[in-house]
């Protein structure tokens, strides 16, 4: 069998089990497995195995980042798997706007708060190397991902991680204050998550539930976090299209 018959044979596949980009997460899941192979290629039972393994995993709903162990975001690969959140295009949206803020700092010092995979962080990083980036995190499990994207991405330049649960502003004391704190906190109603995407159940319940009415963490980071920024520093958060 050939790659592009193997890549076939996984669409059709995903397209019979109701999945709407059935041609572009098969090609994502043979390339996971046979990178090194031509298109019109033979690949060994062993690849088909795997591929196979694979597709059941995504038959499950297990989200297609998790199968592939990692993801794109802002032009840098993060490692991604069970106990992280997935990060999204429209999170892009965030970085863009606060580096466009800072351009005119020198060295700003910006916190990244529930960092997750780091992605919001690690990427502002890269663009502004000079920046101190303090990113947060109270997940063990997310914690192994941001340690480990922040030495394959940053490389010698990495940013402070610190362990800590941002509710609990007392953990936090000794940081400097900063010019930009930027956060994706959790902000799905809890009533809400049973009716959520089955591949987003599958991400960590800690990075979903923003309590009663989902704005449980902005008022704590807006109410208690303030006191960390600087006189003309500034937040900025992602939030749902129905809370802005």
């Amino acid at each position: 069998m050939t790659k592009e018959q193997l890549v076939v044979r996984l669409a059709e596949a995903l397209k019979q089990n109701g999945f709407e980009a059935y041609k572009f997460e098969a090609k994502e899941i043979v390339d996971s497995v046979c990178k090194e192979v031509l298109s019109f290629s033979e690949v060994t039972s062993e690849q088909v195995r795997l591929v196979e393994k694979r597709l059941e995993q995504r038959l499950k709903n297990e989200p297609l980042q998790y199968i592939l162990g990692e993801w794109d975001f802002m032009g840098h690969t993060f490692r991604v798997g069970e106990g992280v959140l997935i990060p999204r295009p429209e999170t892009e949206i965030l970085c863009e706007y606060i580096l466009s803020k800072i351009d005119g700092i020198a060295s700003p010092v910006i916190f990244d708060l529930c960092s997750g995979s780091g992605c919001i962080g690690i990427s502002i990083k890269k663009e502004r190397p000079d920046a101190r980036l303090i990113l947060v995190e109270k997940s063990e499990k997310a914690l192994s991902y941001l340690r480990a994207n922040s030495k394959n991405i940053c490389r010698g330049n990495e940013p402070e991680i610190i362990s800590g649960d941002i509710l609990v502003l007392d953990e936090f004391k000794n940081l400097p204050e900063a010019d930009v704190i930027v956060s994706n906190p959790p902000y799905i109603k809890c009533n809400d998550i049973p009716t959520l995407q089955k591949e987003v159940q599958c991400e960590p319940k800690m990075a979903l539930a923003g309590g009663e009415d989902g704005l449980l963490f902005y008022r704590y980071l807006v109410s208690a976090w303030s006191e960390k920024l600087k006189k003309d520093g500034f937040m900025a958060f992602e939030c749902g299209e129905d809370q802005s």
